[in-house]
C-alpha cells in the first residue's frame, strides 16, 4: 500500500461531517467548521472547510473522527455516518459500482478497488460454501482511533449503499463485530435489521446468494467498461506514487525469489540506506517495514493460491514466502484475510 493510499477519499470525510451536522443525537447542532477547529486543523488549512483535494491524510481523518465523537457524544456515530453514504462518498468507486449488473458483481469490484476510498484497512469479499459472500473489513492498525465507530461506519455504509444500488431493503444474514457489545443496541438493530454478534472472530456482513443476484438499478455495461479502466488507473497511480515503497517491494520480491526471509538489514542495503533511515522514512509514510512485508506477502499468497500451480502445496507457498513453517503462514494469512489459506483456495 502506497503512502497516498494511507489516506481517505475526501468525499467519505465529507459524509462524516454531514452526519455530524445533521445529527439528532448531539446536544446541539454542530457545524463542519466546529469539528475541524476542534480537531486542531485550522492552522493546517483544513478549517473552516476541507480543501478541494481528492484525498486527505490518514492522521487528519483520525483527528476529525476524534473531534466529531467528542462534540456529539454519540457512541453510535459510526452507524449514523454509514447511513449517510451516497455514490460521492466512495470517489470513483461509487460510480463504478452503480454500473455493475448485479450486487454480486458490485461486491467483487469493491473487493478489488476499495483502497480508493480509504487506506485504514482492507475490504474483502469472501465467497461462502453455501453460496453467499461475507464482506469483511480488516483494519491495519489494532490501536486505530475510534476503531469501533469507524468499523461500524464501514459495515453500515456497505449495507446502506447495497440497498441504494438495488432499491431494495436488503437484510443481511448475519453481522459480526470484533469489539465488545455496546451498552445499547437499538440503532444496530434498526440499521442492520437484526442483532449483530459481538466479540466475534471478524468484522463482517454476510449476504445470501439471493441478495447477490439482485440487479443494480442503474447497470450500464458500456459505462462500466470505461469507468473500470479509469478506476484501475487511479489505483495504479496510488500504488505508484511512492518510489521508495515500490523499490522496497521489488527488493523484497527478489529476496523471496532467492529463498531469503525478509529482513530489514538486507532490504535497507539493497536501497542504499541504513536500517534506521529506512525505518524513519517508512514511519514518515505512516507505515513500517513489517507492514510492507505483510502487504506484499498477502498479495503474493493470494496470487499463488488463486491462480498459481495447483500442485503447489500450502506448505510450499509458505516456504516460497519466507515463512519458517506452515503454522506461522496460516496465522498470518488468516489475520490478513479472515480465512485460512485452504479456505481462500477453495472459494477463489
Amino acid at each position: 500500500m502506497s503512502a497516498e493510499s494511507r489516506s481517505v477519499a475526501t468525499g467519505y470525510v465529507r459524509t462524516l461531517l454531514d452526519a455530524v451536522q445533521d445529527s439528532t443525537h448531539a446536544p446541539r447542532r454542530i457545524s463542519s467548521a466546529a469539528v475541524l477547529i476542534e480537531a486542531g486543523l485550522a492552522e493546517a488549512g483544513f478549517a473552516p472547510d476541507l480543501p478541494h483535494t481528492p484525498r486527505l491524510p490518514h492522521d487528519v481523518v483520525s483527528a476529525i473522527w476524534l473531534a466529531a465523537l467528542r462534540l456529539t457524544g454519540d457512541a453510535q456515530l459510526g452507524l449514523h455516518v454509514g447511513e449517510q453514504v451516497r455514490p460521492g462518498s466512495f470517489d470513483a468507486l461509487g460510480q463504478l459500482l452503480m454500473t455493475c449488473a448485479t450486487l454480486g458483481e458490485a461486491a467483487e469490484q469493491a473487493d478489488r478497488f476499495a483502497a480508493l476510498v480509504g487506506g485504514g484497512g482492507r475490504f474483502a469479499a469472501r465467497k461462502e460454501s453455501a453460496g453467499g459472500i461475507r464482506l469483511l473489513y480488516l483494519p491495519f492498525d489494532p490501536d486505530w482511533p475510534c476503531r469501533r465507530q469507524r468499523v461500524e461506519a464501514v459495515l453500515a455504509a456497505t449495507l446502506t449503499f447495497t440497498r441504494w444500488l438495488s432499491g431494495t431493503q436488503i437484510l443481511p444474514r448475519a453481522v459480526r463485530f470484533r469489539h465488545d457489545t455496546p451498552e445499547t443496541l437499538s440503532e444496530h438493530r434498526r440499521i442492520f435489521g437484526l442483532t449483530p454478534a459481538f466479540s466475534a472472530e471478524d468484522d463482517s456482513l454476510l449476504l445470501g446468494p439471493e441478495t447477490l443476484a439482485l440487479p443494480v438499478r442503474q447497470a450500464n455495461p458500456g459505462l462500466k467498461a470505461v469507468l473500470s479502466g479509469y478506476v484501475q488507473a487511479e489505483l495504479a497511480r496510488l500504488n505508484d506514487d511512492d518510489p521508495l515503497r515500490g523499490r522496497l517491494a521489488d527488493s523484497l520480491r527478489a529476496g523471496l525469489a532467492a529463498g531469503q526471509s525478509p529482513g530489514i538489514e538486507a532490504a535497507a542495503e539493497a536501497l542504499n540506506l541504513t536500517p534506521r533511515t529506512l525505518q524513519r522514512r517508512l514511519a514518515e509514510r505512516d507505515t513500517s517495514f513489517q507492514a510492507e512485508v505483510n502487504t506484499l506477502r498477502c498479495a503474493l499468497a493470494k496470487d499463488l493460491l488463486r491462480g498459481g500451480d495447483p500442485s503447489l502445496s500450502i506448505a510450499g507457498i509458505a516456504a516460497r514466502l519466507g515463512f519458517a513453517d506452515v503454522a506461522n503462514f496460516h496465522r498470518a494469512f488468516k489475520s490478513w484475510t479472515g480465512v485460512t489459506p485452504a479456505q481462500w483456495r477453495e472459494t477463489s
